[in-house]
């Protein structure tokens, strides 16, 4: 009798202890916010616009970059590319406005998954740049293109760039 009231006691103390420790549900994460819809494609003339203002803040730091302008669907429409900047900042510049159009968000987005352990962000796209620099353009709710910056010592200086372009369309 004795076994059976401390078997009892042992089984009544362990689900009073165990019975709190459940599972909890993750909360769902809220749903991103729905991106511009793309309107008509982005003239020269907006493209140069825009070059134009990219290149008075890239001034201030003193760096010679190079900007790309595409339409919506990653086209190139305009390149700049400043005297003695790197080579390879031509493309650069290409796959981060590319990314930034094609995607309706800037590229630094994908570097930031890839910094958070979100790796599939590169299998995305082959073309896909996962680096600060390429903003999309938005004019009246609509992106138009996109902006890529490259050849500064960091893609946060190209950002900054790129977006002060993006901005002097709006």
């Amino acid at each position: 009798m004795r076994k059976l009231i401390l078997t009892s006691f042992a089984i009544c103390l362990g689900l009073v202890l165990c019975g709190g420790a459940r599972a909890q549900t993750p909360a769902v994460p809220a749903a991103p916010a729905t991106p511009p819809i793309y309107g008509a494609p982005i003239t020269l003339e907006q493209a140069k616009k825009a070059a134009v203002a990219a290149e008075a803040e890239a001034n201030k730091s003193n760096l010679k970059l190079t900007f790309a302008i595409v339409d919506p669907s990653g086209t190139l429409v305009y390149l700049q590319k400043g005297d003695g900047s790197i080579n390879a900042s031509s493309d650069v510049a290409i796959g981060k406005a590319r990314t930034a159009a094609r995607y309706r968000r800037p590229s630094k987005d994908f570097f930031d998954m890839m910094e958070s352990g979100h790796s599939y962000a590169a299998t995305l796209d082959p073309t896909l740049v996962a680096s600060a620099g390429g903003v999309p353009i938005v004019v009246d709710g609509k992106v138009i293109g996109a902006i890529g910056s490259s050849g500064a010592p960091t893609g946060l200086i190209d950002l900054a760039a790129a977006t002060a372009g993006a901005a002097a369309l709006k």
